[in-house]
């Protein structure tokens, strides 16, 4: 059951705040167009928060091109999974990646779908580099790898 029209005439600030608090630990980044936090609820997620006033649909284009290529061992490898999205998409839980060591050598190719090299968009999960903020990937991926400046 969908709760959206109530709770949009219905929830108060503090009740809004209070759902917030009980899903969102310490802000642990920030982009242009999301915060991130640690998610109390699981802590091997990540909670990306998508605020009303700038709309870009990271989260959406996100959980979009997870679930088109999650059972692509060849692209899913690349990528920190994407386990749930609110129904308006302002708020997306995605598997928790560690951040990247400061001696960790990033490689000098990566795969063609991949778009926005920074090493703040990278991290460790499960022993493995993986990507966690894909929202800008070129839609019909290429596996090629493509020698890439960070």
């Amino acid at each position: 059951m969908r709760y959206n029209g109530y709770l949009r005439y219905h929830m108060n600030q503090e009740t809004f705040e209070d759902s917030f608090n009980l899903l969102c630990g310490d802000k642990i980044g920030q982009g242009a167009h999301r915060t991130v936090y640690a998610c109390k609820l699981c802590p091997d997620r990540v909670v990306k928060v998508e605020p009303d006033d700038y709309r870009y649909f990271a989260n959406v284009l996100e959980m979009k091109f997870w679930n088109d290529h999650e059972h692509y061992p060849k692209v899913a490898r690349w990528l920190a999974p994407c386990t749930h999205l609110s129904p308006e998409g302002r708020i997306l839980l995605q598997k928790r990646a560690d951040p990247l060591p400061k001696d960790f050598q990033l490689p000098d190719q990566m795969p063609s779908f991949l778009t926005d090299f920074k090493r703040e968009n990278y991290g460790i999960l499960g022993g493995q580099l993986v990507c966690i903020d894909y929202a800008m990937t070129i839609p019909n991926p290429s596996i090629r790898l493509k020698r890439v400046n960070w």
